[in-house]
């Protein structure tokens, strides 16, 4: 487990870590962190840029999995504090006097506060260690918005109206050069109508004067800083606020940040009144691209809605009211590789969505759960704790090999959709779809099990325990020997050992392969010994055949719309 920090030894660590980052001139790359990074403190901000300064979007690794990505295998994660809370009764200081409040027999009144106790470290991953669904962004979304003219032009004007409604502020012609000041004996802005050449240039000037306005008004305790402090704190707001929304930062001068470098409490304290500006003034913004925010919003979560619509429809799942977890568990298949997993319907606090979690604590996006994303649901496994009474659809009941310009799919039998890649031949998918039919009936078994456990005297589970097994060995036998003249035939539990093993070692496809990897490959593994004897078993009962009967369960082909 990694090392808590004290508050002291969390400030010493972002010191060391703000010191490193002035003696290596690398303070822009701390702001374009910043300008990502809007919701981190600045503390983190400053761990980020240390660790990985080219960084656009960071998530912890459950949170990736929320929004559809996985973090790459063998990534290093990014190091930030997390602040450990504990509830402490604290004694109650009256708001009037500052002093302690007492009751009426004249003793101290305690009440139950949440106090920081330190720091833990944890560990983000950027967007860059992932792999997965292409995430929308909001941010790139009003990039793109920025680079129109008129809405630079709009929004301009609106953002001059917000600030006139805290600051005085007119357009005027100013000196050569002069793109704008702010006035502190006045607190007045002014911005220039004959050096900037349009409203982007405007735009810019403003956040820049804004910033001083906010930071060093006549009325601030920051009002008599050195010019160079000043100058420096509303350019790097104005290079946040920019880098934020992908405008030009133009020739940003940030000479004094070099003095802060020798008193790193003062440099600090700076950057966190910076990052508190910059935050402000985006979230102003923002606001004035309300409409527009929204329409993002809406369309990117049109999946969603469809997908809670289906669930509705298809298995009557009301997911109306928000942090209600509906009682309930889907078996589901993994379009992409062919597995067959359990989830059950979970409220995520944070983003205010339902997500899926898989009996592997794996988070499926509930977007992903309908006939068009990547999970197919086969059956409903438990409703309000319970087995459904209705019967159990089997992978053939429910999938079949469809054909579709010369190409082959595993397709929705009732349905024109595709729930797996294209194949080259018919062979192939057919042995996709047989693997698909083994990884259901191994799914199934563990299912059972698991309710086994709970239940162990549930002689209707036990029937269906015994029933499965050999669902599970005819799936085998067939998945090893389709297209051949050969049978094979798993016995008592011997269909399960094998199938795991197919399972893991997706390069096995057929008899030869699993033998060559039994017994030549792995014979020296004492894990594996328990598959060797598994097909030791299972060949005493393997014949050969003139014409080997016809898949019963394997459909032919129709053309599949796309």
């Amino acid at each position: 487990m990694a090392k808590a920090y004290s508050q002291a030894e969390a400030n010493k660590k972002l010191d060391e870590g703000l010191k490193q980052i002035f003696e290596s001139e690398r303070y822009k790359e701390l702001l374009n962190v910043m300008s990502k990074m809007t919701h981190y403190s600045v503390n983190n901000n400053i761990l980020i840029a240390m660790q990985k300064p080219e960084a656009t979007m960071v998530q912890g690794f459950t949170n990736w999995q929320d929004l559809g990505r996985h973090v790459n295998k063998g990534e290093k994660g990014i190091q930030i504090l997390a602040p450990m809370i504990r509830k402490m009764d604290m004694e109650k200081i009256d708001p009037k006097t500052q002093k302690l409040a007492l009751d009426k027999d004249g003793k101290v009144i305690t009440s139950e506060q949440k106090v920081i106790t330190g720091f833990k470290p944890v560990y983000v991953y950027d967007i860059s260690q992932t792999n997965g669904k292409e995430i929308p962004s909001v941010r790139d979304f009003i990039n793109r918005e920025m680079s129109n003219d008129e809405h630079i032009s709009k929004l301009y004007k609106d953002f001059f109206e917000h600030v006139k409604e805290s600051f005085p502020i007119r357009e005027d012609e100013t000196d050569k050069g002069v793109g704008g000041y702010f006035r502190p004996s006045t607190n007045e802005i002014v911005i220039s109508k004959t050096e900037n050449e349009n409203d982007s240039l405007k735009f810019r000037v403003l956040v820049h004067e804004y910033a001083h306005a906010m930071l060093h008004n006549k009325e601030s305790e920051m009002k008599d800083l050195p010019r160079g402090h000043k100058e420096a704190q509303a350019e790097s707001v104005a290079y946040i606020v920019s880098q934020h929304y992908g405008l030009d930062t133009g020739d940003t001068s940030l000479g004094y940040i070099a003095t802060w470098s020798q008193d790193i409490e003062l440099a600090r304290k700076a950057i966190g009144e910076v990052q508190q500006v910059a935050t402000d003034m985006i979230s102003a913004i923002d606001e004035l691209q309300r409409d527009k925010i929204q329409e993002f919003y809406m369309d990117n979560k049109k999946e969603y809605i469809e997908s809670v619509e289906y669930l509705k429809n298809a298995f009557g799942v009301d997911l109306s009211k928000p942090s209600q977890e509906p009682n309930m568990q889907f078996e589901l298949l993994d379009k992409n590789n062919g597995y067959v997993v359990s989830a059950k319907i979970e409220f995520n606090e944070r983003s205010e969505e339902y997500h899926l979690k898989t009996d592997k604590n794996y988070r499926i996006p509930l977007y992903e759960v309908n006939p068009y994303g990547d999970y197919h649901i086969m059956n409903k496994e438990l409703e309000n704790g319970k087995q459904p009474n209705e019967p159990y659809k089997y992978v053939f009941d429910q999938i079949e090999v469809k054909e579709s310009n010369n190409k082959f799919h595993l397709g929705l039998t009732d349905m024109n959709i595709a729930v797996s890649k294209e194949f080259n031949t018919k062979e192939e998918a057919e042995k996709s779809l047989l693997k698909v039919a083994v990884s259901q009936s191994l799914h199934e078994q563990s299912f059972l099990k698991g309710q086994l456990k709970e239940n162990p005297n549930d002689q209707q589970i036990i029937e269906k325990i015994e029933s499965n097994k050999l669902q599970v060995n005819y799936n085998v036998g067939n998945y090893l020997t389709h297209g051949t003249e050969n049978t094979f035939v798993p016995k008592g539990n011997d269909g399960t050992t094998i199938g795991w093993s197919l399972m893991k070692n997706k390069s096995i496809t057929d008899l030869d392969e699993l033998k060559h990897y039994a017994f030549e490959k792995t014979k020296n593994m004492p894990s594996n010994k328990a598959l060797r004897e598994s097909i030791n078993n299972s060949l005493e009962s393997t014949i050969e055949k003139g014409e080997k009967e016809k898949q019963p369960k394997v459909k032919e082909s129709v053309e599949l719309e796309r």
